[in-house]
């Protein structure tokens, strides 16, 4: 009893410690790729919270770009070979009515090497005094660098050269590093305000320089004597802005329109004019982050992190330790107090949790501060999913169990019935088992055949089970046949003692009568033989299996015999049911016996009819009551023909027959040979009594050499 309870309470423990880990193990895996540097779900991440953080509400009027599009370049042609007096004429007809001057002028082109010493002192000349920030271009590389603390580690963006205007130019004009920051997925949201220019690039390029976004947007808010507002970094120096306009919304004007005077320079008062390549083939197109669908120029991005520095739009990653920390914890909060309510409150809850959070992340992206949302809407489907499958695969298990508590339960009655039937009487101590044991057999080795492509039939599991069970229960009517009947050895059944002593009877009153002088003696004489005769026949033929047409013949003229006393009528040497015993054909019972005998089918059927068999075993007392019907339709209780007998029906009649022909226990006869047996079988095929290729199954899967112990 004590042992039963400890082994109880640890079997309860090692099922907690599973569902446990379960739910562990998801948990730090979400909190290890949450806190991992290469984010492994960072493209649907982004994919999400770039659309749930968008905030495509306008783009500023004040910001104008004018583009090198297509129309210019077939004006003027590739724009790498222009004269760079094109852009001193620009910048001339940008300035040349202060009333409608613009505040600054970007130009995002890299313009290092002198082409023509005329034309670039031209534009410096065009620059000077304006507010014009020219772009440079930084040129990166991973490197293994040493922090100051003496520890190693690598470096992204080691800078290995940068780009700056031609130095007549540079003195003029305010720089700015153009270079856009594509993220894992390919997409453009981070950029950066300034970066540390190594040493031995301070002399052109100063020792710290701005983005080319931020420089402009520093000069515009200078000239308005607006506040500069640097938005708050990560580590490596960069944020996430937010884009107000797609491809093309910020209507950019034409390069070649400007110049023509095409364009009212009214468009340009007090504003920011970026100017840069707007043509497919100019190699400055990325893929931006607000529409997935088409590229963005490079001026469309600066254009746009120029609006997020004027807006606020722009957002800082919320320490990642922090959102994993917090991930989980909403995560265990919802598996403890929910993982025992019903599914239709989990599931809504958990939707709940992840629209507030999800609100929770637009709008702290409102307020500067990004936070990833792929995780923790991960996090609740698994805990959901988990839900589920602890509820109802918990069920398919208990009720798998509770089929298979069944199906043990119905083999267990069906094994005591086995054994109540062939415990009744020492004759038919293992009749059942060897059935079920032979339709197995039998079922298997169509199963072989089925492998080999030989036989199209095939026994699942369920169906050989059903079959076996049904083999089983075959002979379980059986428990209500008289043992007198079930036990009956020979035809007489002890009757022949009675017949002897009867006849030894006679003859003493023969052999008086014989002293009486009342008969002579070869009335006597001949009386005694009849009676020695009729001792002998029915001794010789009381105990056998089938008695012969020569046999039955001499059985009809001594079963006629009579005792005639003197005096007196004559007394026939048998009773009427004494002769019905001796003209038995075949086997021991009478016709009445027989019939007798051959209702345990019926009563098979009706004591099976009050037991429920489930679904897995509901062809098996069928099968158990159609053991004895034949082909032919010859067989009972039905008399059923082939078209209504199934394979496993006929499996369990070819069985049934096979070990009662072959059985040592049988009280009427004597076993048949194997090979004798099965020859009878063939013949009972020929017949039309039962199929002819089972019991070659039956033959070639019982063969000694394959089964030694059959």
């Amino acid at each position: 009893m004590l042992l039963s309870y400890i082994k109880k309470r640890l079997n309860l423990m090692k099922n907690k410690i599973i569902k446990s880990l379960i739910l562990l193990i998801p948990i730090v895996l979400i909190f290890f790729a949450m806190t991992r540097e290469n984010d492994p779900l960072y493209a649907p991440d982004s994919f999400l919270t770039d659309h749930l953080y968008s905030r495509l509400n306008g783009t500023d009027r004040n910001i104008v770009i004018i583009g090198v599009d297509e129309k210019t370049i077939g004006e003027y042609g590739n724009f790498n070979l222009w004269s760079r007096e094109k852009l001193a004429e620009l910048i001339n007809k940008l300035y040349e009515n202060e009333e409608y001057a613009p505040k600054v002028v970007g130009l995002d082109f890299i313009l290092t090497d002198h082409l023509d010493e005329e034309a670039d002192a031209a534009l410096a000349k065009a620059a000077e005094g304006r507010n014009i920030v020219i772009s440079s271009n930084v040129a990166y590389r991973r490197a293994v660098e040493t922090d100051e603390d003496g520890n190693k580690y690598i470096n992204k963006m080691h800078i290995t050269d940068i780009e700056m205007p031609y130095e007549e130019l540079r003195n003029k004009v305010s720089t700015g590093f153009a270079d856009p920051l594509i993220s894992p997925d390919g997409y453009v949201r981070y950029t950066q305000n300034t970066i540390d220019i190594p040493k031995e690039f301070q002399d052109k390029a100063g020792v710290i320089q701005d983005s080319f976004a931020y420089a402009i947007y520093k000069a515009y808010e200078k000239e308005n004597n607006g506040t500069i507002n640097t938005p708050r970094t990560n580590r490596e120096g960069q944020f996430q802005f937010l884009y107000s306009g797609q491809s093309g919304e910020y209507r950019p004007l034409s390069l070649a329109d400007v110049l023509s005077d095409k364009v009212p320079m009214e468009n340009f008062k007090d504003a920011i004019v970026l100017v840069g390549a707007y043509a497919p083939g100019t190699q400055d197109s990325y893929q931006g982050a607000s529409d997935r669908r088409k590229v963005m120029y490079g001026v469309e991005i600066h254009a746009n992190i120029i609006q997020a520095y004027m807006y606020g739009k722009t957002m800082t990653t919320v320490n990642k330790y922090l959102q994993a920390a917090a991930v989980s914890l909403i995560l265990v909060l919802f598996i403890v107090f929910l993982r025992k309510k019903v599914l239709f409150v989990t599931i809504p809850v958990s939707l709940a949790i992840a629209g507030l959070y999800l609100l929770a992340g637009r709008i702290l992206s409102g307020n500067g501060w990004y936070i990833s949302c792929i995780y923790l809407l991960i996090a609740l489907a698994f805990a959901d999913l988990y839900f589920i499958l602890e509820k109802y695969l918990g069920e398919l298990i208990a009720n798998y169990r509770y089929q298979e508590e069944i199906k043990e339960q119905m083999w267990s009655f069906t094994e005591a019935m086995a054994t109540a039937i062939d415990e009744r009487t020492p004759y038919n101590a293992s009749h059942t088992r060897n059935v079920a044991k032979y339709s197995g057999m039998i079922a298997d080795y169509i199963n072989k055949l089925h492998e080999k492509g030989e036989e199209e039939d095939f026994f699942s599991e369920q169906r050989k089970e059903q079959l076996v069970m049904g083999a089983l229960l075959h002979d379980i009517g059986k428990l209500a046949i008289p043992l007198e009947v079930m036990n009956k050895e020979t035809r007489l059944d002890g009757r022949e003692k009675e017949i002897e002593k009867r006849l030894n009877t006679f003859k003493l009153e023969s052999k008086i009568s014989l002293l009486e002088n009342k008969i002579d003696e070869k009335c006597y004489n001949e009386f005694v033989s009849k009676a020695d005769e009729a001792v002998s026949l029915i001794n010789k033929v009381n105990g056998m299996g089938f008695i012969n047409d020569e046999l039955r013949a001499e059985l009809a003229k001594v079963t006629e015999y009579e005792y005639k006393a003197p005096d007196s009528e004559a007394v026939p040497f048998f009773t009427e049911e004494e002769k019905e015993c001796l003209n038995i054909v075949k086997g021991t019972l009478t016709a009445k016996e027989r019939d007798v005998m051959q209702s345990h089918v019926e009563i098979t059927g009706r004591i099976l009819s009050k037991v429920h068999f489930n679904k897995y075993f509901a062809n098996s007392p069928t099968l158990a009551v159609q053991h004895h019907e034949c082909l032919n339709g010859k067989g009972y209780p039905n008399h059923l023909t082939a078209d209504d007998l199934s394979t496993d029906a006929r499996i369990i009649a070819v069985a049934d027959i096979c070990d009662a022909l072959i059985a040592t226990d049988r009280p009427y006869k004597p076993p048949v040979p194997r090979e004798k047996a099965f020859d009878i079988m063939r013949n009972m095929a020929k017949d039309g009594n039962i199929d002819a290729k089972l019991v070659e199954y039956l033959y070639e899967c019982t063969k000694p050499s394959e089964n030694p112990e059959t």
